[in-house]
């Protein structure tokens, strides 16, 4: 199995406790404020349904209308013509962001309460008062809050009342109750409008207590939806062309607000609150409340357990980021995915009216696991150094020596590695270099290793040592046994069509044998006081050496164990890997199958017939086997292990060595 990365998962953890360490801090809060802020300037203004119409009790009406400058001051008996007018113009719901709480001129009262009876489609404001609980010692302990209901002669009249409550926050305003649970899931006065204004009739009204916050979609800053002033709609219902297109089907809001926000005290920060300090006022706040209800916009915020996963999740995949792939792409990618982020937030947002977070995983996420992986990678290169001028004392070369030094890591002397051995030979290579000065052979093997040894480093293998002519490499397995197989397997293959079938005339290529065996293997330094080196001891060591001495015997060119072949699946066991039988390999007491690892098949009729012939060999059936071997050579005339068996069937006959009674062919030392 595989052993977790403790570079991953500490860069992975590290990220995710400083996510949510940052949810549990204010830093959670700025998606309140500067996240919301970013959305709808991505965003930007969007048009209000038509349906909904704010009238303001403005200082320009005061002063057109001679009033005082103070609204609440205003004659009920202008209220009352003003929603006698909105009647006959057709309004479908009429609400008043005005609380009517105590009774003032009683011919003014009598004419509004009148008026709206008439209108038979008003709902008024009703205010919320918190009084504090405390104990005896003056310590506040909870908060009731009551409901303010307006004058009972006005009541009556209405078809509803309701409150509109806005959470406070510092980073101002951005939700409202539909419902207020503090008062007894008393439904507001935007969710009233707009359960009239949908119902029909007010006997088809059956609201659900829905307690929930809704978090407003705004439209715009203060202006964005359609507002008339008091003034100017009293002279549009008292003309019926005009009267009729402003209000007929419209659900009118009428409530306090002013552009002169000196004038103004019902007024709220919101993302669309300006610079120099113009907020939004609570009635066109109310209006949005409503508007969101009738064309459903409102806006939807994930679950937070799956916002919480998601934030997570999405932290993880940051930090594993960066344990893949270099620094500046890391940096890049991280860059583009906080920006990625947003963008999918703020298209969610404007077009699907989903509130996603965007400060913590595009813009802190990002941040966050960019320093932990910088770090990461400052502490992985340092170690690098380390871990190179480690191998160069121990004698390694700078290509391929820091993953083995690597291993030895917290490993004092070495560690024991399951591992593939490939041992290597030239053939005649004292014949070779008789006739050559020891600088021409120099000069050979120079040119001889400068080909080989790349090809076994491009397989993912380690050149462990060279003497003479032959090299041991090493295939470290401590992932996966059939891949480090596999790619010793693929190197000798490349090696063998590099050295023995390569063009004539090409003279640095040397034909070569290669032996393959897999095991444990003891990884560590070799030496004494000064003079250590990093070297592979184990007896696959020396079990590969003598696999590859017995290419002479076989006339092969490689030869693996069985417990190579064993961690390779098919198609190779059956098409490039063939069977040669159980060995006894020389200064060895135990048997061991051999394979000829073969970079083309051999016809299919001349593998069966060596499959039969080496079968019948080993249960001493001489004759079947002589038949089956003839059968080969006609065919392949020149294949050493055919020519191998017809001789040790031929030294049976006079009497010649023959394998033990397990069926084993024991090999000698010559």
């Amino acid at each position: 199995m595989q052993r977790p990365d403790r570079t991953l998962l500490g860069l992975v953890m590290a990220s995710l406790l400083a996510m949510v360490t940052l949810l549990l801090s204010p830093a959670g809060d700025l998606e309140h404020g500067a996240g919301l802020e970013l959305l709808y300037a991505l965003r930007g203004t969007r048009p209000p349904p038509p349906e909904v119409v704010i009238i303001t009790l403005d200082s320009r009406s005061a002063r057109a209308l001679g009033q005082s400058e103070r609204p609440e001051r205003w004659p009920r008996s202008l209220h009352a013509r003003l929603v006698n007018g909105l009647t006959d113009r057709g309004a479908r719901v009429i609400g008043f962001d005005v609380l009517f709480e105590r009774a003032r001129e009683p011919e003014g009262d009598q004419a509004l309460a009148a008026a709206i009876r008439r209108a038979g489609n008003v709902i008024l404001m009703e205010g919320v008062s918190r009084e504090a609980v405390t104990r005896p010692d003056g310590k506040i302990v909870a908060h009731v809050d009551h409901l303010t209901r307006p004058l009972p002669l006005l009541r009556d009249a209405a078809w509803a009342s309701g409150p509109f409550i806005m959470p406070k926050t510092p980073a101002g305003i951005f939700e409202f109750w539909g419902f207020v649970p503090s008062v007894g899931d008393h439904p507001s006065l935007p969710m009233l409008m707009a359960q009239l204004m949908t119902a029909g009739t007010a006997a088809a009204i059956s609201p659900s207590p829905d307690i929930r916050l809704r978090a407003l979609n705004l439209y715009g800053p203060l202006g964005t939806i359609r507002t008339l002033s008091y003034a100017e709609a009293l002279e549009r219902v008292a003309d019926p062309a005009t009267g009729d297109a402003a209000f007929r089907g419209k659900a009118v809001l009428i409530g306090f607000s002013e552009f002169n926000q000196s004038r103004q005290g019902d007024i709220f920060r919101t993302p669309y609150s300006s610079p120099d300090g113009l907020d939004v006022s609570g009635v066109e706040l109310c209006a949005s409340a409503l508007a969101n209800l009738l064309d459903g916009s409102a806006l939807q915020r994930p679950a937070d357990s799956l916002l919480l996963a998601a934030l997570l999740a999405w932290s993880a995949m940051l930090a594993a980021l960066w344990h893949f792939i270099g620094t500046a792409r890391a940096l890049a990618i991280s860059v583009a995915l906080g920006l990625a982020w947003v963008g999918v937030a703020g298209w969610c947002f404007a077009h699907h009216h989903v509130w996603l977070p965007v400060i913590l995983p595009g813009v802190l996420a990002p941040l966050t696991t960019t320093a932990f992986g910088l770090f990461s990678h400052g502490r992985a290169a340092r170690q690098r150094e380390r871990d190179l001028q480690k191998a160069l004392d121990l004698g390694l070369s700078r290509n391929g020596s820091e993953k083995l030094v690597a291993l030895l890591r917290d490993h004092d002397g070495g560690r024991s590695i399951h591992g593939v051995c490939l041992c290597s030979d030239i053939e005649a290579y004292t014949s070779l270099t008789e006739n050559l000065s020891p600088a021409d052979t120099r000069e050979t093997l120079n040119r001889y290793f400068s080909r080989l040894l790349p090809v076994v480093e491009a397989h993912g293998g380690h050149v462990m040592d060279i003497v003479g002519d032959s090299i041991m490499c090493l295939w470290l397995a401590e992932d996966s046994a059939g891949d480090a197989c596999r790619k010793a397997c693929d190197a000798a293959l490349a090696l063998h069509g590099l050295m023995n079938e390569a063009p004539p005339g090409d003279k640095t290529a040397l034909p070569t044998r290669f032996g393959l065996h897999y095991g444990p293997v003891f990884l560590g330094e070799v030496g004494a006081d000064a003079r250590r080196e990093l070297r592979v001891v184990g007896d696959i060591v020396n079990t590969s050496s003598r696999i590859q001495s017995v290419n002479k015997i076989l006339r092969t060119r490689i030869l693996a164990s069985g417990a190579v072949l064993e961690q390779l699946p098919p198609p190779r066991g059956e098409d490039e890997a063939r069977l040669l039988g159980s060995f006894v390999l020389a200064g060895k007491r135990q048997a061991i199958d051999l394979h000829e690892i073969r970079s083309s098949p051999l016809p299919q009729d001349a593998r069966e017939a060596f499959e039969i012939a080496r079968s019948a060999y080993a249960r001493g059936a001489l004759d079947l086997a002589r038949l089956h071997l003839r059968i080969l050579l006609a065919t392949c005339p020149e294949d050493g292990p055919g020519r191998f068996y017809v001789e040790r069937c031929e030294a049976r006959l006079t009497g010649g060595e023959f394998p033990d009674s397990s069926g084993c062919i024991v090999l000698e030392s010559k």
